[in-house]
C-alpha cells in the first residue's frame, strides 16, 4: 500500500523542471524532501496532485494510489482516492467560513466508502472537530472565520494542519508547512504529523530546514537537485545539508 511515482518528468513553457522521478512512500512513513531554489520541489507537489500547467513530456510514467492508476485523474477525483496536498500559500475564500468547509469535506468524503471515513451526526463532526482543534492549540473562534481571511502566516499553516487533520487522508503531502513558524508553531505543526503517521498516513514533507525535523522523525531524507532525487538516505543527511548545504551536490 503506497504511493508510488515513477519515472515523471515535467516541463513548463519549454523548460525540463523534474527529470524521471521515482520516489514510493508507504502507509506511515514520513518522506523528506530538500533541495535548493527552484529544483522542483512544489513542482513535484503541484504535479502529483493534478495541475494541468505542466507538460508531462514522457507518457510512460506511472502515479498510482495503492496500485490505482491515478495519472489520468483530476485533481478532485486524485483527492477523492485519498491524496491531499497542503498549499504553500493558501487562499483565501471570502463567506465561507473554516468550520463549513471542514464540515462539508467531511461528509464528501464519508459518501466515499473506500476512504473508510465515518458517518457522523452534526454533533458528533463538531465534536470531533474541537477536540482536534484543541489539540492543535488553534482558538476556537478562529472556526467561525472566513477561510484565511486576515489569517497570519502561523494561522494558515495551523488551519492547514487542522484540514489535514480532519480528513485524514491516505497520502499528504506539505510544501514548506514550516515556513515563518515560530518554535512553538512547529511543535504544533510536528504533533499533528506524528498523529497522522500513527494513523497510517503516508507523508511526503517538503521543506527547506531542518528545524521541523527535530520535532518529526523521518523515515526517509531526498535531495532534489535540478529535477532529479540524487541521494536519499535517514535524518543525518539532513543535518548534512543544514550544515554545509547543498554544494557537494552543485559545484561539479
Amino acid at each position: 500500500m503506497s504511493l508510488v511515482i515513477k519515472n515523471l518528468s515535467a516541463a513548463i513553457v519549454g523548460r525540463i523542471i523534474l527529470k524521471n522521478i521515482d520516489l514510493s512512500i508507504a502507509k506511515g512513513e514520513i518522506h523528506v524532501l530538500m533541495g535548493p531554489n527552484g529544483s522542483g520541489k512544489s513542482t513535484l507537489a503541484q504535479v502529483v496532485m493534478g495541475s494541468k500547467n505542466y507538460d508531462l513530456g514522457i507518457k510512460n510514467y506511472a502515479l498510482e494510489i495503492d496500485g490505482k492508476n491515478i495519472k489520468n485523474l483530476k485533481t478532485d477525483e486524485r483527492a477523492r482516492e485519498g491524496l491531499f496536498l497542503a498549499f504553500q500559500n493558501p487562499i483565501s475564500i471570502p463567506g465561507v467560513s473554516i468550520a463549513d468547509l471542514l464540515k462539508t469535506a467531511y461528509q464528501q468524503k464519508s459518501k466515499i466508502k473506500k476512504l473508510h471515513n465515518p458517518v457522523l451526526s452534526v454533533w458528533e463532526f463538531n465534536e470531533l472537530l474541537v477536540n482536534t482543534d484543541k489539540k492543535l492549540k488553534i482558538p476556537q473562534e478562529m472556526l467561525r472565520r472566513n477561510l484565511d481571511e486576515s489569517f497570519s502566516g502561523g494561522e494558515k499553516k495551523k488551519l492547514e494542519m487542522l484540514t489535514v487533520a480532519i480528513l485524514r487522508p491516505k497520502y499528504a503531502i506539505f510544501d514548506e508547512i514550516d515556513t515563518g513558524l515560530d518554535v512553538d508553531a512547529l511543535k504544533i505543526i510536528a504533533y499533528g504529523i506524528g498523529k497522522l503517521k500513527a494513523a497510517g498516513t503516508g507523508i511526503l514533507l517538503i521543506t527547506h530546514y531542518q528545524r521541523l525535523l527535530r520535532f518529526v522523525n523521518p523515515d526517509f531524507v531526498h535531495i532534489l537537485i535540478d529535477g532529479k532525487i540524487i541521494q536519499s538516505g535517514g535524518y543525518k543527511l539532513a543535518e548534512k545539508v543544514e550544515k554545509n548545504g547543498y554544494k557537494r551536490w552543485t559545484d561539479h
